[in-house]
């Protein structure tokens, strides 16, 4: 079983795996994830939210139309329904066919085989708080996979992350999954530093654009993990590594791979 603990032996920044292989496969797909971990990538990234008859799948937008061949929103089609569009042949012809893939059908093709980044899109938030929300699910099926030492929750919706606590909380869980706040704009490095330790978090997840040299020494002395997003350039990456990050999320993990050789 590959496991977080696992990773956190390797000397050497993570190579995270952007919506699988997006680079090379129709993204969120179970062909991008396989490839990804052919390439031999240490995480995959996904993206869940439901669907019309509250199902978890794995798909980035709330609309269907850039990545498949059916028209509105994710959450107005029931999972059949979801089942009969074709999410591969916008990429390529190559994929005319691939499906939508639900997170069950994702953990089964992953489990033992790599780790996981699970992202919760912030439009499937529910104040209502149902008993079968997306975040529930999310906790259910990653302990049916037995997965919880292999799979890290993030999201921008931070208020995720105490609903994930409450559950293992209610359960008298004692390994709750780990989280990572998602951030996309500038924040004081005390700030960051205050929402890594309100949430709990084991990872920080940031625009790569804003980070900082003295950002990630006070998140390192605070015990956090530093994973930026989305980078693809090798210049980039090469400067990352040496600014001294914990992983990068990119849509080229061979390149990332190739990158991280020279160091």
């Amino acid at each position: 079983m590959v496991t977080i603990k696992t990773l956190e032996q390797k000397n050497r920044p993570w190579v995270i795996a952007h919506r699988g292989y997006r680079g090379a496969y129709p993204e969120n797909t179970i062909s991008a994830f396989k490839a990804a971990i052919e390439v031999k990538a240490d995480m995959i990234e996904l993206d869940v939210c439901l669907t019309k008859d509250r199902v978890p799948v794995v798909i980035h937008d709330t609309t269907l139309e850039r990545t498949t061949d059916g028209e509105g929103l994710v959450s107005g089609y029931t999972l059949s329904e979801l089942k009969e569009l074709d999410a591969g042949s916008w990429f390529s012809s190559e994929f005319k066919g691939e499906s939508i893939p639900t997170l069950e059908e994702t953990l089964d093709q992953t489990k033992g085989r790599i780790t996981v980044n699970i992202e919760i899109k912030p439009e499937s938030f529910e104040s209502s708080e149902p008993t079968d929300a997306v975040e529930i699910q999310i906790c259910r099926l990653v302990e049916k996979f037995g997965m919880v030492e292999s799979v890290l929750i993030s999201s921008f919706k931070h208020s995720f992350f105490s609903r994930i606590q409450s559950f293992y909380r209610k359960y008298k869980r004692s390994n709750p999954l780990r989280i990572a706040p998602i951030q996309g704009y500038f924040e004081s490095d005390d700030a960051v530093i205050e929402l890594c330790q309100r949430e709990k978090a084991y990872s920080y997840h940031p625009n790569e654009s804003f980070l900082t040299v003295s950002l990630i020494d006070e998140l390192k002395a605070c015990g956090f993990r530093v994973f930026p997003y989305t980078i693809n350039d090798e210049e980039r990456m090469t400067n990352l590594i040496q600014m001294g990050v914990h992983g990068i999320i990119s849509d080229e993990p061979e390149k990332l791979r190739k990158v991280l050789k020279k160091f």
